[in-house]
């Protein structure tokens, strides 16, 4: 099993209510650090700006009244740190500080309250929590909207983010609405070489890659490559999605050793710009795993899949969706091994988790029920296996349609099952069906 694509954690612009002008040496040092603060940030050093955040929240601690929106801004920009650390744990309880300290002071309608409830969106979607993430997102789509209109850059990451957001849940059509939005203010208000319109490129490139659709979504990725490159260098974190991305459609597309370099380099970025043993290194991990697999190099795909699962169960609770990801990867691995006894108890963890994070009708649930049915043939139980393919085959049809290749591989499957249960006439009656199926297709 494989995730589509995998959007970048990239957190709303750090905001500074409005103030008085400063009246002590301490609040010139806080001005002067929330200022690096934000170039920190901006340039992917993200040890450092942890640093400066730290300090930040010591000055604004005797500032007075104790509730202040320094003190607010400090807070969001800890929590903004630690998330792009992927210290997910540490960065919820000051964004939630945050948030509550401004709405005390700023009150519920201001536009650094959006800034903190966006903030706090992209960590709950980071932390597979979706229903409380958009939640966040809408609330605070709406309080821009009402204060600045549909023109505005900050609207816009919120419309890129709830569009990652519906991409995550297979609602495309509302997530490529969400993200042409959002492109469309970017390239009027920041133009198109701006690196914030390569990370819409990318989104609306998954949603390209999740179509079938790889040539529109390579051409998307390599246009947002060359923006990335161009505006933040060969070594900024923002490079790794797109890499990331692009070898995943190289490998669809059959050009797994092409596909080999661009997941190597997202490996070497991943690991300077946040650690060889942070949990956002799993992502480039499982893409360099899934290209290396797809060459039948099983040992070194299996080395990059037991890290990244690793790293995973280390950071994230043991029911998180990318904790399945990489249960499926490896159970993919036992699968072409032979093993299937052990793919079988792989696949059937990573389908508990799935279909609990994702709900019964996503395609991840449906490819990890088409491999267990699969898997279970093998293995003889074939009651089993029948009953994961047709819950596969419903969820295929339901969202692919009936003449879709997914669903066409689903009755061959079937097919096979019931001619090894001695079921000839169901046998004959699916592969019938898929063979329909595979004489329309282009």
């Amino acid at each position: 099993m494989k995730r589509l694509t995998i959007f970048l954690f990239l957190l709303l612009a750090i905001g500074c209510a409005a103030r008085q002008a400063p009246s002590t040496a301490a609040q010139d040092e806080w001005l002067a650090l929330n200022r690096t603060y934000i170039e920190l940030h901006a340039r992917g050093d993200f040890d450092q700006a942890l640093a400066v955040a730290l300090r930040e929240i010591d000055l604004a601690q005797g500032f007075t009244p104790r509730d202040n929106a320094d003190m607010a801004t400090s807070l969001n920009n800890l929590g903004v740190a630690y998330a792009a650390l992927g210290r997910y744990d540490e960065a919820e309880s000051p964004l939630r500080r945050s948030l509550a300290m401004r709405e005390k002071v700023l009150g519920p309608e201001h536009p650094e309250v959006a800034t903190t409830l966006g903030n706090l969106g992209e960590l709950l979607v980071a932390k597979d929590r979706a229903a409380e993430a958009e939640e966040m997102f809408i609330r605070a789509l709406n309080i821009r909207e009402k204060r600045f209109g549909a023109e505005d850059k900050d609207l816009a990451e919120l419309l890129n983010n709830l569009g990652e957001l519906y991409f995550r849940k297979n609602l495309l059509g509302e997530a490529e609405n969400m993200l042409r939005r959002s492109l469309a203010i970017r390239e009027r208000l920041l133009g198109p070489e701006d690196p914030q319109v390569a990370r819409n490129l990318d989104n609306l490139a998954g949603i390209e890659q999740a179509r079938r659709r790889t040539d529109q979504a390579r051409l998307l990725l390599e246009r947002s490559l060359a923006i990335k490159e161009k505006a933040l260098g060969p070594g900024h974190p923002w490079l790794v999605n797109t890499l990331t991305n692009l070898a995943e459609v190289l490998t669809a597309q059959g050009d797994a050793a092409g596909a080999e370099a661009p997941a190597r380099r997202a490996v070497d970025i991943a690991s300077k710009a946040y650690g060889a043993d942070n949990v956002r290194t799993a992502v480039p991990l499982t893409t360099l795993g899934n290209v290396l697999r797809a060459q039948d190099r099983l040992t070194e795909a299996q080395e990059a899949y037991e890290r990244a699962l690793s790293l995973r169960e280390a950071s994230l609770p043991q029911d998180h969706i990318d904790i399945a990801i990489s249960l499926g990867n490896l159970a993919s691995l036992e699968y072409a091994r032979g093993r299937f006894a052990e793919a079988d108890a792989l696949y059937d963890r990573a389908l508990g988790i799935s279909e609990a994070s994702l709900g019964p009708q996503h395609p991840d649930v449906a490819q990890l029920l088409f491999n267990l049915g699969v898997v279970n043939r093998r293995l003889g139980n074939l009651q089993r296996a029948e009953g994961a393919l047709l819950r596969a085959l419903e969820v295929r049809q339901a969202l692919f349609g009936p003449e879709d290749l997914s669903v066409a591989l689903t009755l061959e499957s079937l097919a096979m099952t019931m001619t090894d249960a001695g079921r000839e006439d169901e046998a004959a009656r699916y592969s019938q069906q898929a063979q329909a199926i595979r004489s329309r297709l282009p």
